[in-house]
């Protein structure tokens, strides 16, 4: 049996995404948070005794990579070497190998694959012997299908292949070193030790072929949101256990919360604030997009969606203090009026004319064409899905309601002009 930590996207020093009004103590946290996450890496591996690490690629987050960042790695490795732990790395699309210029020596225990698919042989303490084969890229993209290159080498007890890349869909054969299932399933190895993708997930093929994800999130992405880490892999001659090890300092979640009909400032702030003690039992720092929804109670939604952004401000300004922070940020809001959206679009008021325009299957792409047209909009803006034109759609007619529709209590529409 060998034991051994995958891990993969470490991104160190990659500025995080989707928070503006930091106070400058949980700014300077985030920031720290993939060294952290790191150094909770290496713990792990020397804790568990770990025969070797891997490192699927994307150490860092650009070719020009920090001296920063590389002291950091550098300054861990040499805690790995003091305990004859090697590792085997590969580069990613995002810290390519193009330049040598500014980069830091690594230590004698670090092993970097070059461009072609490459082997390096180790004994463990047990005398087993193990290949393990990798490439880097020398490029942002690498189109070609490098697993279909790997090939077995040499007798050893265990063959492990590190790839970074992707599987090829059906719309075109990607960027990153595409592969297919059936390349992993027929080359023989007996784990493949994948990076490139941030969820955390187990390929379906009869080798152990794993994404570990990446080891700490950055943004509200819903590839970085929730608990982040590596494996931790016991594998034998028949048998691979693969088991999570959480590494990073902060979470980043998405949070759904009804709070019915809110009727004071009061009962808003004391809503809020027990939905915040709520998380702060869950986690140990968290930034939380708080997606909303209340009852109708008479207030127009702009008004109180202000009233809203207003009491999370105020509670986000204790948080400073916490060790294990809950920081909110506003996500979608909804209102749910006790208007019916079928008697207005059957209705022949103004605001059912709007409705029944903003109904139309191509309404919300009509309306955003102007936006996807500019270049920057092109190469900024995701597309839009079905479940974000359903919220735009909703958010639109939520807008008009407030402003256009008088209700009677029955909850008819009043159709004077």
């Amino acid at each position: 049996m060998i034991r051994f930590l995958h891990a993969a996207d470490l991104h160190l020093d990659r500025p995080f995404e989707g928070l503006t009004r930091l106070p400058e103590s949980l700014h300077e946290r985030a920031a720290r948070s993939t060294f952290i996450a790191l150094h909770r890496l290496v713990d792990a591996a020397l804790h568990e005794r770990a025969d070797f690490l891997l490192i699927s690629g994307d150490l860092f987050d650009n070719s020009h990579r920090s001296i920063k960042a590389q002291h950091a790695f550098v300054k861990e490795m040499r805690r790995l070497q003091s305990a004859l732990i090697p590792v085997y790395l590969v580069y990613g699309n995002h810290d390519f190998v193009n330049e040598t210029w500014n980069q830091l020596g690594l230590p004698d225990n670090v092993h970097v694959f070059p461009e072609t698919p490459g082997c390096f042989t180790l004994t463990c303490a047990n005398g087993q012997v193990v290949h393990v084969y990798g490439f880097s890229y020398h490029q942002k993209w690498v189109k070609e299908n490098m697993a279909a290159q790997y090939r077995k080498s040499g007798t050893a007890d265990f063959h492990i292949a590190l790839l970074h890349g992707e599987e090829k869909s059906g719309i075109d054969d990607g960027h990153y070193a595409p592969f297919t299932l059936t390349d992993l399933e027929t080359a023989g190895f007996d784990y493949w030790a994948l990076g490139h993708i941030h969820k955390r997930q187990q390929l379906p093929v009869s080798v152990p072929a794993w994404y570990p994800g990446d080891l700490q999130g950055l943004s509200f992405k819903d590839s970085e949101l929730g608990l982040k880490g590596a494996s931790v892999v016991h594998l034998t001659e028949h048998h691979a256990e693969v088991r999570f090890l959480p590494t990073s300092d902060i979470e980043w979640i998405h949070a759904d919360r009804c709070f019915g009909q809110i009727e004071t400032a009061d009962q808003l702030t004391e809503s809020l604030r027990a939905f915040k003690e709520d998380e702060r039992e869950k986690h140990h720092g968290v930034f939380v997009r708080l997606n909303s929804t209340f009852e109708q109670n008479g207030l127009p939604q702009q008004t109180l969606e202000k009233l809203f952004r207003e009491v999370i401000e105020t509670l986000n300004e204790d948080e400073e203090q916490h060790s294990d922070f809950v920081w909110l940020e506003l996500g979608t809001f909804d209102v749910h009026g006790d208007w019916n959206i079928e008697e207005i679009m059957n209705s022949p008021h103004f605001a059912g004319d709007l409705f029944r325009l903003i109904e139309q299957p191509d309404s919300v792409d009509e309306a955003a064409a102007m936006l996807y047209s500019h270049h920057l909009g092109r190469r900024f803006l995701p597309p839009l899905s079905s479940e974000d034109q359903q919220q735009i759609r909703h958010a639109s007619e939520q807008l008009l309601a407030d402003v256009l529709l008088k209700e009677t209590q029955n909850g008819s529409i009043d159709n004077e002009a």
